[in-house]
């Protein structure tokens, strides 16, 4: 195990090597690796098991478009995508992603600010077609996120 001053260190290199050689450009791939590492310290998981994305399908040409990132767990490879929204906010949560119950499209299911959040939200059953999700058990997002196919019940308020 590593101390906290050496995890720390890693992390500053990790933004400074990431903001150089990002693909992005260095504003965007600042974003990239600062989401990174507060998605790795939020669900307690090593850099190396975030990546980082584009979201393609709900950019914007605004400052902060959003980012996806994928946790991978390291004993079992599930994968989790999360969207910021907003990446240059520090203190925004993540919204985890998952099929939506009627269209199954990538739709935010969850705010996730740090590991508790994950596991409530995994302790839940999952909706169903026909279920009204509620307000305490979805972001508010779910219904207005561009996921959502065109004929879905759940995205009709796009």
């Amino acid at each position: 195990m590593t101390s906290l001053a050496e995890r720390a260190h890693a992390a500053a290199v990790f933004i400074h090597r990431n903001t150089i050689v990002s693909p992005h450009g260095p504003y965007r791939g600042e974003e990239h690796a600062r989401i990174a590492v507060r998605l790795a310290a939020a669900l307690g998981l090593g850099l190396d098991q975030v990546t980082t994305e584009p979201d393609w399908l709900r950019r914007r040409t605004t400052p902060g478009e959003p980012v996806l990132a994928t946790a991978t767990c390291p004993e079992t490879n599930e994968k989790y995508v999360f969207l910021a929204r907003f990446p240059i906010y520090d203190d925004e949560a993540f919204e985890l992603l998952g099929p939506c119950p009627e269209c199954s499209g990538q739709v935010p299911l969850a705010l996730v600010r740090h590991l508790a959040d994950l596991g409530t939200h995994l302790a839940r059953p999952p909706l169903t077609p026909g279920d009204t999700p509620q307000p305490d058990t979805v972001p508010d997002t779910f219904g207005v996120d561009e996921g959502h196919t065109s004929p879905c019940r759940y995205g009709e308020a796009l």
